[in-house]
């Protein structure tokens, strides 16, 4: 049997291909730039050159002050604690603090 009824069309125009839809972009966190710099400063300090690992330790925390401070909250992501002013004394005293000690701190002939 066949049916009698006529196919049903649809009146409205085809609609315009869209555009393809870009994945949203992934921001790097800015503590992760931090803790790679405070990694890599270990690291030197580890590997027999405190001095210069803890200046790059010390360069790390300024740089993560100076971020603070730039950046909006939302763009600042895990470096948000508390209030900006206070973020950013609180690395800088650490920073300024750490940059004291190592270059205060006598090392041994050869290392430093």
């Amino acid at each position: 049997m066949t049916d009698p009824s006529p196919p049903v069309t649809d009146p409205s125009p085809p609609e315009p291909p869209s555009a393809p839809t870009q994945a949203p972009r992934r921001r790097i966190d800015p503590l992760s730039l931090v803790t790679v710099t405070v990694a890599v400063g270990v690291l030197i300090a580890a590997l027999h050159h405190p001095r210069t690992g803890m200046f790059v330790v010390c360069g790390g925390l300024g740089a993560a002050a100076l971020l603070r401070l730039v950046l909006s909250p939302r763009d600042a992501g895990l470096l948000v604690v508390r209030k900006r002013r206070l973020d950013v004394v609180v690395l800088l005293g650490l920073a300024i603090a750490l940059g004291v000690l190592a270059a205060v701190t006598p090392f041994p002939a050869g290392q430093g």
